[in-house]
């Protein structure tokens, strides 16, 4: 993998590595990236991970290369958010009191700060901590170290999110067309750059907008710009009326055991075009409402930490303007509550096509990029010149972790009943019984998890239950406790969702897992959504691969990321088991890597055979 990524950086090219766990493509990606930045000093080193938890791995690489180094540390910054990291973030001007001023003495003790930082890359956590001891601001301070720095560590929404590039690079003191990408995870990009242009519309938005203006007009002090912002109420309010118009209208649309309907661009934009009040300023509706949505942005009141219901209608505006007409973005209204209206990108390539192509190169990596090929397709690196795709095999998997599937069982929505429930909750009690540490289970839905998993009743174990509204803290415990758990021989039973906290995002290190079941594949159910994105990659890419490449495949990935979770190196031992006889479906199975060979089990006590075999041998080893 290090070679194959050198030679597609040394051509400005562009790497897709499919590579399990434990290979040490964490460090292949840095080194390879390090030796190509090295041939032009403007290059700097992007490291894009979708979550805070896995900026402290990246860290911990950067600092094991430098205790390899003759020469110079690498330097290296960690950077999240601005709201997280500013100490005093001005909510009129959406600046940080740091970037006025400062006096002589506090510029001193920031550039020392910096200096620090580069020293020795060190987490932002342990940033934020230390400069709010020293009263500084810690974006303030890792702003001034990144422009010295030769690794930047950060989100996705760095370069993916246009607004932020936009405003962050520059500060960085960096152009597009020196970075050297390096996504971590990469299997989560088309996703994330999905959901950066999603939006939402509902009554209690507008009403809450309108709520805004008002406490906003409070501030305007002119009589010239106190008219227009009346002008700016007054639509507001006819906004309101007209959405009870439209939603009543559409919800008449809405078939008969469906919530939600797809709706177009010209009808949404029809609805704020004649919520335009007419004055002498605008000669149009359509340049009132171009207006109507660069005042929204320039509302500012004091909403705590949430995102004002303005600035989202001018969101949603200017993402169905841009998208008018076209193909790759589809709107839908939904029926539940009061009704809501969502828009949600189909191509995530028109943002990663043109920031890859504009880049020095870039690497992305991860356990489940499978099949790579579908992923340059979806990210539009397949028409880019020299890019190469591989997927790698771990030397010690196979014996590693064996994997077995369950024939009797499956989730699949027609096959679902108590017999079947009964039978899943026999594979598990099985690896329950016979694993002798802690065990994961994993399943496509909150809701099916709860139904094959109660909090009492497993042998001799604890269950831990993942909630959706666990917070940072309480992820970061998880590891802490079961090495506690199982110094005190307490084994747990950790059960969570596929695409969750406990399935993405944390390192179980130390063989701290013996066991994961995977439960069923998450399809995602039939959708305007779902439907939509299949057509339009019908369209894009043939017929056969809409179904493939919008359903099929992410799920099955969904699933080999879990499968992965308990081997973090070559070490560590687990027994996989997959409760799905779909697994074995001809269309299915070509979705897993080549090298997939899982043992069959009939029934509960074939399985529990194999995981006491396996144990046993482990145990005389």
């Amino acid at each position: 993998m290090l070679e194959d990524s050198m030679n597609a950086l040394k051509m400005n090219g562009h790497h897709l590595a499919a590579a399990p766990t434990g290979i040490g493509k964490t460090a292949a990606a840095l080194a390879a990236a390090l030796e190509a930045s090295s041939q032009s000093p403007n290059k700097k080193i992007f490291f894009l991970t979708g979550r805070q938890s896995q900026h402290k791995i990246v860290i911990e690489t950067i600092r094991e290369i430098n205790k390899s180094l003759d020469f110079q540390n690498i330097k290296c910054v960690d950077i999240i958010g601005r709201q997280s990291m500013c100490i005093e973030l001005d909510l009129f001007s959406g600046k940080c009191n740091c970037e006025g001023g400062v006096s002589k003495g506090k510029e001193m003790q920031y550039i020392r700060f910096s200096e620090e930082i580069l020293e020795n890359p060190i987490h932002v956590d342990q940033v934020i901590s230390k400069a709010r001891g020293r009263l500084l601001c810690p974006w303030k301070a890792l702003r001034n170290s990144a422009k010295d720095a030769d690794i930047i560590v950060c989100d996705y929404n760095h370069l993916f999110i246009d607004a932020i590039r936009e405003s962050s690079l520059p500060g960085l003191g960096v152009s597009l067309e020196d970075i050297i990408i390096v996504v971590d995870e990469a299997h989560n990009l088309p996703d994330r750059i999905r959901k950066g242009l999603e939006r939402t519309l509902t009554k209690q938005i507008v009403i809450h907008g309108r709520f805004e203006v008002e406490e906003f007009m409070g501030y305007v002090q002119s009589k010239s710009e106190e008219k227009i912002w009346e002008w700016l109420l007054k639509s507001f309010k006819k906004l309101e009326k007209n959405m009870a118009t439209y939603f009543e209208k559409w919800n008449r649309g809405v078939e008969i055991n469906k919530k939600e309907k797809r709706i177009y661009s010209k009808e949404l934009l029809k609805m704020f075009l004649e919520s335009m009040i007419p004055n002498e300023i605008h000669d149009s509706k359509e340049t009132a409402l171009s207006n109507f949505s660069k005042m929204l942005k320039d509302v500012v009141v004091d909403n705590g930490d949430k995102e004002l219901s303005c600035w989202r209608i001018a969101a949603l505006l200017e993402t169905v303007i841009k998208f008018e007409n076209k193909k790759e973005l589809v709107l839908v209204f939904n029926n539940e509550k009061a009704g809501k209206i969502s828009c949600h990108l189909l191509d995530p390539s028109i943002i990663s096509k043109p920031i890859f192509s504009k880049s020095s190169g870039s690497i992305l990596m991860s356990g489940t990029l499978y099949p790579p090929t579908m992923y340059s397709d979806i990210l539009g690196l397949t028409p880019l010149k020299n890019v190469t795709l591989k997927e790698y095999i771990s030397p010690f998997e196979s014996h590693n972790k064996p994997i077995s599937i369950a024939t009797n069982v499956t989730t699949r929505y027609k096959q679902r009943g108590p017999e079947n429930t009964r039978k899943i909750c026999e594979h598990i009690y099985s690896v329950a019984k016979e694993a002798p540490g802690h065990i994961a289970v994993f399943a496509p839905s909150y809701k099916l998890l709860n139904e094959f998993i109660d909090n009492e009743g497993w042998p001799n174990r604890l269950v831990i239950k993942e909630k959706s509204e666990w917070k940072k803290s309480e992820i970061d415990q998880i590891i802490p406790d079961l090495e506690k758990y199982r110094k005190n021989k307490q084994k747990i039973l950790l059960a969570g969702v596929f695409g969750g906290k406990l399935s993405e995002g944390i390192d179980y290190n130390n063989n701290i897992l013996d066991a994961v079941i995977c439960i069923g594949i998450p399809v995602p159910p039939p959708s305007i959504f779902s439907d939509a994105l299949k057509e339009f990659l019908e369209t894009k890419f043939g017929r056969n691969k809409g179904w493939l490449y919008g359903s099929m495949q992410p799920a099955v990935n969904s699933v080999i990321q879990a499968m992965g979770r308990p081997i973090r190196s070559s070490k560590d031992k687990a027994f996989i088991v997959l409760l799905d006889s779909r697994h074995l479906d001809q269309s299915y199975r070509k979705c897993h890597p080549e090298n997939f060979s899982p043992l069959i089990c009939n029934d509960s006590e074939t399985t529990r055979r194999y995981i006491a075999r396996f144990f046993s041998k482990i145990q005389r080893s």
